[in-house]
């Protein structure tokens, strides 16, 4: 980690719903991603910002690659795989598109939490 910390604001606000799924005996990277991330998400504070957001995690036991997918409330899918991907990408592309999207609304946005990184 660099000298200065970088700080991730994060909110469920305009999200329908976060699916994440990931095999435990995967011996590549991304595995820990994904529980970092559901950790992150499933904080009492951060589900504040959105209690209607469905935060589902699928634990597999087929070798299959880990994936963090996010549906917002316009439909729109995105997923991400944390094998090519880092963490701090995948949050700080879902924090854009998110500011993006509630600003194209008029919503102002509520953050549930600041992390740092």
């Amino acid at each position: 980690m660099t000298a200065r910390s970088r700080s991730m604001q994060i909110t469920l606000q305009g999200i329908k719903q976060i699916n994440l799924s990931f095999c435990p005996f995967d011996r590549y990277a991304g595995t820990g991603e994904v529980r970092k991330y559901y950790n992150k998400v499933s904080s009492p504070i951060v589900k504040k910002s959105n209690p209607d957001c469905a935060v589902n995690m699928k634990v597999l036991n087929d070798d299959s690659q880990p994936l963090i997918s996010v549906l917002y409330s316009d439909t729109e899918e995105r997923t991400y795989y944390p094998r090519t991907m880092s963490l701090s990408n995948i949050m700080r592309d879902i924090h854009l598109v998110t500011r993006r999207k509630l600003a194209e609304q008029d919503i102002v946005v509520d953050y549930g939490i600041t992390y740092r990184y």
